[in-house]
This record gives structure tokens, sequence and C-alpha cells, in this order.
């Protein structure tokens, strides 16, 4: 794969409205949105188990990503499940910063908000930095809207809040993929050196992927081990930190204070609404998606229902009064499905506490609501 073509100017549409330079240390952090960008473009085509992939990365510091391959490697090898051979060629920086946003540092760091529930437990008075907001564009408006005023009032005075809209990122079903995360840390991170700040925080609790049945790529140490790698490679005094990585969503939800717990209701995960069905309720979460479902069992075990918003099927819908059958065989799948995690048996430590998290949850779900 060649990508030669698409990614050596794509930086611009990403640090689009902040402020970047062309210095030595800058391309660096350049190089690395740069690599993060090509593992967005192609991790949907990489398949498992495919051999003999390439591909060709243009990088302003051939010569430090020729003696680091083996950490991008290692990067792309983890996100995509299977070996993928990097190439790199020489990327020339423009010989004019014309047109180029003048900025001094405010030093201070970023955090990013992702308008869902762990961001809302992120944020405080106390942490002090600037914000990359990124939002739910499946939202209703209304409630967008909400969770930016709930976030400037939240935020420290100080703090810049950027709204990103990247439209390489809208091209795509979910900007919440671990390549897609990766590329938006990658972003903060450069705007965070540019700030004059040396971290990223990013809120995520831990979670089971549905499709793996172990912890998911987002939730996994691994992932932001290896990302805070690529900037060791680069010697950048740079760190990727994620406060929240060794909770899960329960264990946040009932540490949150009221007032914080308050915004849960505009905030929506429904895969139903994500992938834009044309059905009639498909501006209402539809509650029996995994997604959906994953987010109740969380809010019941940590009893905190009360703050959730509206489902098309709400907590106590049984199964046999969904008068829709294609609708009653997705929740008897998703059911199943939670009954499958739920008794499943891990091979580590980390994993094994994730779902006895999840077998809590769901019983206590299940006794509350009995859905059959």
């Amino acid at each position: 794969m060649n990508v030669n073509n698409v990614l050596p100017h794509l930086h611009k549409e990403l640090l689009h409205g902040m402020y970047f330079d062309y210095d030595d240390t800058s391309t660096k952090f350049l190089d690395i949105i740069t690599i993060t960008t090509s593992l967005f473009l192609f991790a949907p085509e990489i398949k498992k188990g495919q051999k003999d992939l390439s591909i060709t990365i243009p990088v302003f510091h051939y010569s430090v990503w020729e003696k680091e391959k083996a950490a991008a490697e290692a990067f792309f090898s983890w996100m995509t499940d299977t070996h993928v051979s990097l190439q790199f060629t020489n990327n020339i920086p423009p010989d004019t910063e014309e047109g180029f946003l003048l900025s001094l540092p405010a030093y201070q760091n970023i955090a990013l908000f992702y308008d869902d529930i762990e961001s809302i437990a992120g944020i405080n008075h106390q942490l002090v930095c600037d914000y990359i907001r990124i939002p739910n564009k499946n939202n209703e408006k209304t409630k967008q809207q909400k969770l930016a005023a709930f976030l400037r009032k939240t935020a420290s005075d100080s703090s810049e809040i950027i709204n990103i809209d990247i439209k390489l990122l809208n091209k795509r079903k979910s900007k919440t993929t671990p390549a897609a995360i990766s590329l938006v840390l990658a972003i903060a991170a450069a705007k965070a050196y540019f700030n004059g700040g040396t971290k990223v925080y990013y809120y995520q609790s831990q979670k089971i992927d549905a499709d793996s049945l172990n912890l998911a790529k987002t939730a996994h140490p691994k992932t932001y081990q290896l990302l805070n790698a690529l900037y060791q490679c680069i010697s950048a005094d740079m760190q990727i930190e994620t406060p929240l990585l060794h909770k899960t969503r329960v264990a946040i939800l009932k540490e949150m204070p009221k007032e914080h717990k308050l915004q849960i209701k505009n905030t929506n995960e429904c895969l139903r609404m994500k992938r834009k069905t044309a059905l009639a309720a498909a501006n209402t979460p539809c509650g029996i998606c995994t997604a959906c479902f994953q987010r109740k069992i969380a809010l019941a075990a940590a009893n905190s229902e009360v703050y959730d918003g509206f489902y098309q099927y709400d907590y106590g819908q049984k199964i046999a009064e969904i008068t829709d059958e294609h609708d009653q065989q997705i929740y008897r799948d998703t059911l199943e499905l939670m009954e499958t995690l739920s008794q499943e048996r891990k091979t580590t430590e980390e994993d094994e506490y994730l779902a006895d998290d999840l077998r809590s949850a769901f019983a206590c779900f299940v006794d509350r609501y009995n859905p059959y």
C-alpha cells in the first residue's frame, strides 16, 4: 500500500485552526500524526492473518524512523493483530511558513473531551489544561450544546476549548475505533507541544470488546504504552495519560459527583444512531443494541438509572413485549451475548477482573428488570 500521494500534506488539514511550524522537533510530532493517519486509513483494509503487508509512509525525519522502525511496526501490529511492514520515504518541509497562525504558548497540557460518560467524569476544576472536544455528531444538537456548555462552565477559566471537526474522521462511521483515537491523540500531542505542555489526558474506562470477548484495544494499557513509545523514539517530553483506564465504568459512575451525573442524559452511544438507520425512532437511542445495553447495566449497577436519558426500549422492556420482530431478535441476541460474556472465563487477571464486573452488573440488571 503506497500512501505517499495522500499523506505528505495531510497534517495541514488535521491541524487546521491550530498553530504549528516546521522546526526540527515540531516535524517529529508531525511525523507521528502522519504515522497514526496511515494506520487510520488502512486499518479497515487489513485483514487478520493477511501476509506480506507493506505500507509506505512519508516522514520528515527519515533517518529517525528507519532507526526506530521496530517501535512503529510494533504499534501497527498490535493495533491490527497482524504484522505490517513499514517503509519510510523522505518528506520535505515547505520553504515558507506564510499564512500560519501566530500563537504564544499557553504552557498548558491538553485533555480530550469526547462527549461521553468518561469525559464527563474526567473533567475537574483542579486540572488546568486546554481541551480538544470531539462532538458526537450522532447525538441530538441540543444535547451537544448542553455538553459544550457544561465543559465551558466546569473547565478552568483559563482553558481554551477547541471543537474539532475532522473531515477524515467524519468519513468513517465511528470516531472511537482504536486507530481513530490514536490519530486524535497524535493531534492532541502536537497541540500540547506547540502549547508548551507535556501531557495529553484521555479518559477511557475498562471495557470488553464484544467481538474478541477480551479487553478492548481502546481500553488496553498496551495501546497507550506503544503510542507513548513513539514519542520516546523522538526523545520528546510528551506523555499520553489515561487516568481512568484502571477503573470499570461502574466504579467511575459510583464516584461521579451529582452535578456531573446530571449530564449523562445528554450523552449517547447507540449503535443504531451511529449507523444512521432509516427507522422512525433513529433519533432516540434504541436501548437494545450492545452499546445501549452495556450502558444500561453499568448505570443500573451504580444505581444511577435516574440520570440516564430516554430509549426507544427502556430499562423494563421485556423481549416478548417487543412487537417488531427484527428488534425483538436484536434484543435477544444482545442478551445472549451478555450471557456469553459474563460466563466466559479469562486467561489474564485483568480480563477476569473486568469479566467479574460485567457478571455482577448483568446479574444486577436481570434481577431488577428481568427482560425475559
